[in-house]
């Protein structure tokens, strides 16, 4: 079935499968540097970093710093040095790394680097999000103007990916279904709406108390 693309801030693709509602994918090609991983040394695999647990569900993943030739490739712009690069996590052949919100989520930004999408040839990354069975899969980036091919130099093949309109979830699984690594770090995650509220709330209750502190100021001099 042939899919709709327009243009946003990158390309996009609504309506993917899997998930009730008007779900959003856009891309925007690299170089990035985020530094979501970057507390972390080489070779995690179970930990918490902030209201996020990450845990090896099958196969081999880790943290990583740099380049190794036939093993991993960081993103572009994250570095290649192994000893000064910016971490990131590799998930290795068949393996799966599981990441559990604390708050659920409704939109995750994913910096993909060299997105891998050759499926005939055994070689596939994908993201799994346990709301509605909802997967993207580096095919999917290609549809969207990716290259696909695994390149590790290319911006249009290292790209935040954006996902958004989801339902609300917590569980996401990475997944590397082929020979190569899927390499990958995260942007700042967006709180659900009840959480902007409680947010709002709170800042509407400061406001108020500094309101009401200048008044019995202004009274106190007067």
């Amino acid at each position: 079935m042939r899919k709709t693309l327009f243009l946003m801030t990158g390309l996009a693709w609504v309506g993917l499968t899997g998930v009730a509602g008007a779900v959003t994918v856009t891309l925007t090609p690299g170089p990035a540097d985020p530094q979501y991983f970057a507390s972390l040394a080489a070779g995690e695999s179970d930990f918490t970093l902030g209201d996020v647990t990450w845990s090896l569900v099958s196969g081999s993943a880790a943290t990583e710093k740099g380049s190794v030739a036939g093993q991993y490739a960081a993103p572009l712009g994250m570095g290649t040095s192994t000893t000064t690069g910016t971490t990131y996590m590799s998930v290795q052949n068949g393996g799966t790394e599981q990441a559990i919100w604390a708050t659920p989520q409704t939109r995750l930004s994913i910096y993909w680097g060299s997105i891998d999408a050759m499926e005939a040839d055994g070689i596939l990354n994908e993201v799994s999000i346990t709301i509605d069975n909802y997967t993207l899969t580096g095919s999917d980036l290609m549809a969207l103007g990716a290259m696909g091919n695994g390149d590790q130099s290319s911006p249009t093949n290292n790209e935040w990916v954006t996902i958004s309109g989801l339902g609300p979830f917590t569980t996401v699984d990475f997944h590397d279904a082929g020979k190569n690594a899927f390499e990958f770090s995260l942007g700042s995650a967006v709180p659900e709406p009840g959480t902007w509220a409680m947010m709002a709330l709170g800042f509407a209750g400061l406001g108020l108390v500094g309101w009401r502190s200048k008044a019995k100021t202004g009274a106190f001099a007067a």
